[in-house]
């Protein structure tokens, strides 16, 4: 962990808050019932979609099997024509079996609500075809299965309240032109006439059913709406509050100039990683890093340059950070502290000095110092830790060191008296 990575707000947060104030709009507006915006429509027809395809597929096979055992109506009525009627309602039957099983498994789940209007539509074509092969009065019966089919677009439907009226609508102009299309019956008798007289009550009881199957269709659409904006409102506030939760614990533990840990995190894991160390037997090294003359630098350059030195530096050390154990934090000041777990000595001071070397070849200008370029000094401390003992004398060996290569004449590592450990 080499470096804390806090999403960027304009990246994460700002496209919950416009979703959030997009929904929560809708819902004050009372817009919430109708159709969304683009994108939260297409979202809200694919959750209805699945919806269909996990609980409406029951009542559409169910609807199916009763289409299949009102097959009896043609044996009884269908005389010689009856095997050929049975046949066609089987076949029909059978393959809308098939696309139901086929197609919420096939690109054309998209397509559900269409080519459920479509199947609804020719199973009620048929119905029509069976009139046609039926002698009057027999024939009134498939005239009255014209109402349960309805009844089942409503129920298949239901939750689409414009594919409902659409295929309604559909089924009801079909028989109306089916109706008058048909050739009427030579010496009427009584059974005739009344059936032509309750005709147009007959059509006025569909439309009955259409307006209000259309009204409760309306309003189970309108409420699975409202849930869904309701439900993706807190859907949107977990996210926000998750993303706020985590930038939050990562600010806590980060130093806001450079970007990297800071002092209170570095000094949990150093309490982690001796206890761990010490189980395992495995030496912990520390790296104490200072830039040099920094005082000078900020008189001469400004505060505000000041902290664009720092951060490049932090950036620089940053990346020989590797690890996943390894930590970079600004431990004050000018001052910065690498963590290395399980680093024998002389592998923290080979990394200590590609690191003083990589901040002297950034070459960032500094007049006040004698190399003429912002260097860094170095202090180096590797133990094995003691259970019985802190990480106290790890990090004040590595301030010794730190001072030695200072005394030295900076930009330099200084690894003598590393904890006499490996």
């Amino acid at each position: 962990m080499p470096k804390p990575s806090i999403p960027q707000e304009s990246n994460t947060l700002g496209p919950l808050e416009t979703q959030i104030n997009t929904l929560s709009g809708l819902v004050e507006k009372g817009r919430a019932r109708s159709r969304f915006p683009a994108r939260f429509e297409a979202e809200f027809v694919n959750h209805r979609l699945n919806q269909v395809l996990n609980q409406d597929l029951r009542i559409i096979a169910a609807g199916l099997i009763v289409f299949l055992v009102f097959g009896w109506a043609d044996f009884y009525f269908g005389g010689s024509r009856s095997a050929f009627m049975v046949s066609a309602r089987m076949l029909l039957t059978g393959g809308l079996f098939i696309a139901l099983f086929f197609i919420p498994r096939s690109r054309l789940r998209h397509q559900g609500y269409p080519l459920l209007v479509v199947g609804i539509y020719t199973c009620m074509l048929l119905l029509c075809w069976n009139i046609t092969q039926i002698k009057v009065p027999l024939a009134y019966f498939y005239h009255s299965g014209m109402i349960p089919m309805q009844v089942f677009a409503l129920l298949a439907l239901r939750s689409n309240y414009r594919a409902m009226l659409a295929c309604s609508f559909l089924m009801l102009f079909t028989y109306v032109i089916f109706v008058v299309m048909l050739p009427p019956v030579d010496s009427p008798d009584e059974i005739d006439r009344m059936a032509y007289a309750i005709l147009p009550f007959y059509l006025l009881f569909w439309l009955i059913i259409i307006a209000m199957g259309g009204y409760l269709s309306f309003i189970i659409e309108s409420g699975s709406r409202t849930d869904f904006v309701k439900n993706r409102l807190l859907a949107l506030e977990a996210e926000r509050l998750q993303y706020l939760g985590r930038k939050l614990q990562q600010l806590s533990v980060t130093d806001s100039l450079t970007g990297l840990f800071n002092r209170r995190y570095v000094e949990e894991r150093l309490t982690d990683e001796w206890r761990r160390c010490s189980r395992s037997q495995e030496p912990l090294s520390v790296l104490m890093l200072d830039v040099d003359s920094f005082k000078l630098y900020n008189d001469f350059y400004g505060h505000q340059q000041g902290d664009v030195c720092l951060k490049s530096v932090a950036t620089r050390m940053a990346d020989f950070c590797r690890r996943p154990g390894d930590v970079c934090a600004r431990f004050g000041g000018e001052e910065f502290l690498i963590l290395l777990p399980e680093t024998h000595k002389d592998k923290a001071c080979e990394l200590a000095q590609d690191i003083c070397n990589a901040v002297a070849a950034m070459a960032l200008p500094h007049s006040q110092s004698e190399h003429g370029v912002v260097t860094v000094s170095m202090g180096v401390a590797t133990y094995v830790p003691d259970p019985a003992t802190g990480y106290e004398s790890l990090l004040r060996e590595a301030d010794v060191a730190l001072y030695r290569a200072k005394d030295r004449g900076r930009n330099q590592v200084c690894c003598e008296g590393a904890g006499g450990q490996i």
